[in-house]
């Protein structure tokens, strides 16, 4: 059984004083704040949804809540690991042993309870499978998320995970559907939002014929955490089982059926598009090209390239890296915001830990170098879609109509009570570039975007026996050097040495190499070269090495969904990698909740400084 009681990681804590810049380990305790404050204790499961587009802003429950638990109980770890947080540990001790509780049968299961009568409907799943039936169903991306979730304990905690795992590994390639040199799970095998396995086994396993399937709109979706969770489970245990089954399910997701494509504006179709074949000399399919719904494909890609690093797969590492390319031209890449949503002006919370995590293992994997991308996405859209600043929302809510009444809150359904509050720590579902219209959270995209934040974290310094390598310009506590970083009001970063050692310090894109100075002790400190990468050797224990460039702002314009009617021009101002402004769009209306507003500060070349209490883990965990 796993060890549900071990939620807090030993280590170090001890107080600095350090820039009052971007601390991700500031923002993971905001993080673990959120999330157990969104739980209901009452049903032990997240409340899924939260609005704000109203004067009584509220929490609700979702079918989704049950699958989604395990997202928060992988984040949690990670981020106390960030920062040795303490905060509800109790309730995350009983958060554990609940979701272990839903494991039999080599599944993790949504079991069948009237107080939970919403369970069964998922968008328009009615639709599709009708109203569903009163029996446990196991939704296969869950059961992935679950196993995911116990590697997060064991990696975080020490926990006693892996036959518990293995034992999930082993179900989903049980109900698994084979066909010749391949595997899938199929969208009517069941009812709620499609890929649900009943108690009473599939009701059709019949095989997809494209990616817009199902109530979400993706087949691809719902193989790839499967296959994420079994590769991710191979690495660690070597277990023969967990291969072939990501083997299997990725040759499923790479097949041509389910991808290319490119949208057509149609307003006599539904949802006043639809998707034609590629142009000539553009062969979509084989470049991971997708028309619509990104996160939904980001899955399947962060699936397919856990495999294939684990396995040694070139081919579908170059088809991953393809489509993340692809991507990143899909919106303003300097500002990290990729419209995840065509035809339509949005970018999903879930879809930036996917890039995240697909730029740092691209990265890693020798296919090319995307720390930049990462520096972009965690200083601006993941930094700004994360909800910091309870007074200004509840300041927005009291601007916004009453809202229905709360025709369902006996049941349990949804609750009003501190609901602010409550979600701060939490990240939106969708924006555009400089606002949230209508604003509202999904916490899929909580657990998603939050393990952004550790994956960036995690990549930002990188330690072994006498070398550190800095790879982002960000605040950060180690074991051997701290980062202090004063971007991006002044050019400059302060390597503390701790333990004797030779650091190499990646330097951004913006920054002209021949430019940066490197002192210790106001002294010049030669500096080896190698590609963006500056090396100083032979620091002792006690040093401070500062790293000074210069720093300018810049204005830049760029237009999102060019040519259609909802074409929009934004203008960025950018200090380095940090956009300290973001004005365009079609205007703010009375329900869109500003972003980038409170940034004004960040243009000053003076920094502030702050007293912080840092920690350091005696715990890694890099197998995310």
């Amino acid at each position: 059984m796993a060890d549900a009681k071990n939620v807090v990681p030993t280590g170090s804590f001890y107080e600095a004083e350090i820039p009052d810049t971007l601390d991700l380990a500031d923002r993971a305790r905001l993080a673990v704040q959120g999330m157990l404050n969104i739980l209901d204790p009452a049903l032990m499961t997240m409340f899924g949804l939260a609005h704000f587009n109203t004067r009584a802003p509220l929490l609700r429950h979702w079918s989704a809540d049950i699958p989604l638990d395990p997202k928060l109980a992988e984040s949690l770890p990670l981020m106390r690991l960030m920062c040795g947080t303490t905060f509800k540990a109790s309730l995350e001790q009983d958060y554990r042993a609940e979701l272990v509780s839903r494991i039999d049968d080599g599944l993790y299961w949504d079991r069948y309870t009237p107080q939970r009568p919403w369970r069964n409907i998922y968008n328009d799943s009615i639709k599709f499978y009708g109203a569903g039936r009163s029996e446990d169903f196991a939704s296969v991306w869950g059961v992935a998320r679950m196993i995911r979730a116990l590697t997060a304990w064991q990696g975080a905690n020490g926990a006693d995970t892996a036959e518990l795992g293995a034992s999930l590994v082993r179900g989903l390639r049980r109900i698994a559907v084979d066909r010749d040199d391949y595997s899938y799970y199929p969208h009517r095998g069941g009812w709620h939002d499609g890929f649900v396995y009943p108690r009473s086994g599939w009701i059709d396993t019949s095989e997809a014929e494209r990616d817009r399937e199902g109530p979400e709109g993706s087949v691809t979706c719902f193989q790839g955490h499967q296959i994420y969770a079994a590769a991710q489970h191979y690495v660690l245990t070597g277990d023969p089982v967990a291969k072939d089954l990501a083997a299997r399910l990725s040759r499923y997701v790479m097949k041509a059926k389910f991808w290319g494509g490119t949208l057509a504006l149609d307003p006599a179709k539904p949802g006043g598009f639809e998707i034609v074949p590629d142009a000539p000399f553009r062969h979509g399919a084989q470049l991971g090209h997708w028309p619509v719904h990104f996160h939904a494909r980001a899955i399947a890609l962060r699936g397919l390239l856990k495999y294939a690093m684990a396995c040694g797969d070139d081919r579908t590492l170059e088809f991953v890296r393809a489509a993340y390319d692809f991507t990143m031209s899909q919106g303003i890449r300097r500002l990290g915001w990729i419209n995840t949503h065509p035809p339509g002006i949005g970018c999903e919370g879930c879809a930036l830990g996917d890039l995240i995590a697909l730029a740092i293992r691209l990265t890693e994997a020798g296919a090319g170098d995307y720390w930049d991308d990462v520096d972009a996405i965690v200083r601006n859209q993941l930094a700004e879609q994360q909800i910091t600043n309870g007074p200004a929302l509840t300041a927005f809510c009291a601007t916004q109509p009453e809202g229905p009444p709360q025709t369902e809150a006996a049941t349990g359904f949804e609750t009003t009570d501190d609901a602010v509050n409550r979600s701060v720590g939490v990240f939106f579902g969708i924006t555009k570039p400089d606002a949230v219209t209508d604003p509202w959270v999904m916490h899929c995209c909580t657990g998603n975007a939050s393990q952004g934040l550790y994956y960036a974290w995690e990549g930002a310094l990188r330690e072994s026996d006498g070398a550190a390598v800095v790879n982002l310009l960000l605040n950060r506590a180690g074991r051997t050097v701290d980062v202090d970083s004063h971007l991006p009001h002044a050019g400059r970063i302060d390597l503390r040495v701790k333990q004797a050692c030779r650091v190499s310090v990646r330097i951004p894109h913006w920054v002209d190499l021949g430019a940066v100075q490197v002192r210790s002790r106001g002294a010049l400190v030669p500096v080896e070269r190698l590609g963006r990468y500056l090396t100083v050797r032979d620091r002792p224990a006690g040093d401070v090495v500062t790293f000074t460039f210069p720093l300018h702002e810049r204005t830049e314009t760029y237009v999102v969904n060019q040519g259609t009617p909802v074409e929009e021009t934004y203008e960025c101002v950018f200090r380095g990698s940090t956009a300290v402004s973001v004005r365009g769009g079609a205007g703010l209306k009375p329900n869109d909740f500003p972003l980038y507003r409170s940034r004004d500060s960040m243009r000053t070349s003076q920094v502030a400084m702050k007293k912080a209490s840092c920690f350091v883990a005696d715990r890694r965990f890099t197998e995310w």
